[in-house]
Formats: C-alpha cells, structure tokens, sequence
C-alpha cells in the first residue's frame, strides 16, 4: 500500500511539475524572439542586447563596443510592468569596449538583523523585574546561549517590481558625448509550451 501511494505522488509530481516561463521580444523584431534555453541577442545601433534566462528571471546585458562612454540615464528611462505601473531604472556607466547588466525585474535588496526577542528588563510572575533571557528566563545572556538569531527584512523601493506573465516595455535612455539616444523594447512573459 505504501508503494502505491509514493509511485502515485512520485506520477502527481512529475505531470504537475514547477511552470517554466519563457520571454518573447516582440519591439524590436528579431531574428529568434524566444529567450528560453538559447540567449538572443539584438543590435540596437550602437550598442548589443544579450537577453538570457537567469534563474527565473531576464538577464540582459548591455555591451559598448564603441571608443566612447555611454551613460544609461536612470532619470529618463523606465520601464512599464504588466499592471501599467512605471519603475525607473538605476544610472549605469558604460565605459569603452565594456557592458553592464541588468536584472528584469530586479532583485529586491534584503537585509539582516539580529532578532532579540526576550532580552532586557521584563516582568516575570514567578520572580518578578528582572533581567531575562530568551522564553525560559535565564540569567546568563547571549554569551551562554549563543548568537541571537537572524531575521531578515526585504526593502521595497520604486525600483522593484513583479513580473509573473505578460507583457512589459522597456524605454532606455542614453548619453554619448553630449548626445542622447533612445532605445525601446516590449517583451512577454509566457509560460513555455
């Protein structure tokens, strides 16, 4: 019987299985859109697009091959989620013969802390104030017991975003010696077939 049930789950497991998603590049066309196992890249005059899969999400880096710095203006790019909402994007220099990457959505920045909980001056019924430790009320402190434990808090600025499916558009601004230019990009998120 317990055969049969774990052959069962071991069947549930792999028909259902995790979604796999992959990323389309409608704007602007190119030659294979479909960013899944391949990267794809795109040449937009004059820098090169490398879009790739990185974990679950877009990597896409920007490469210069031209003699000149190129700035990518957080201030006057963005990008547009599935919602309609619009992020702005972060500076990024791009030095002669160089590139840079980026994270479509970014990951959030997160952040650790040592979780004191039970520390300090407390009131226990049993033997009144007092100075207790950690649920049980020692008095020996977080040399005898050990390092506190961690807990972790994520920060959400307006630079973070989801992208579960749909479609997302991508305006990039850039200066080059005084000079701006401008390249767009909509791209979908499907789950593969």
């Amino acid at each position: 019987m317990k055969l049969r049930l774990l052959i069962l789950l071991c069947a549930a497991r792999l028909l259902c299985g995790c979604a796999s998603y992959q990323y389309r590049i409608i704007q602007p066309s190119a030659p294979n859109p479909i960013v899944a196992k391949q990267p794809v890249t795109v040449h937009y005059d004059p820098l090169d697009y490398q879009f790739s899969k990185y974990h679950d999400l877009l990597a896409m880096n920007i490469t210069n091959s031209t003699d000149e710095q190129i700035v990518l203006m957080g201030g006057r790019s963005f990008v547009v989620d599935p919602k309609g909402e619009s992020h702005p994007l972060r500076d990024r220099i791009m030095g002669p013969h160089s590139f840079t990457g980026v994270l479509l959505p970014p990951i959030p920045f997160s952040y650790g802390y040592p979780a004191y909980w039970g520390w300090g001056p407390q009131w226990s019924w049993w033997y009144g104030p007092g100075w207790y430790g950690p649920y049980w009320g020692g008095w020996y402190g977080p040399g005898y017991y050990g390092p506190p434990p961690v807990a972790y808090e994520q920060a959400v600025t307006i630079f973070d975003w989801e992208w579960k499916t749909g479609l997302v558009r991508l305006h990039l601004a850039y200066d080059r010696k005084g000079t701006t230019f401008e390249h767009d990009f909509e791209i979908v998120r499907e789950q593969e077939k």
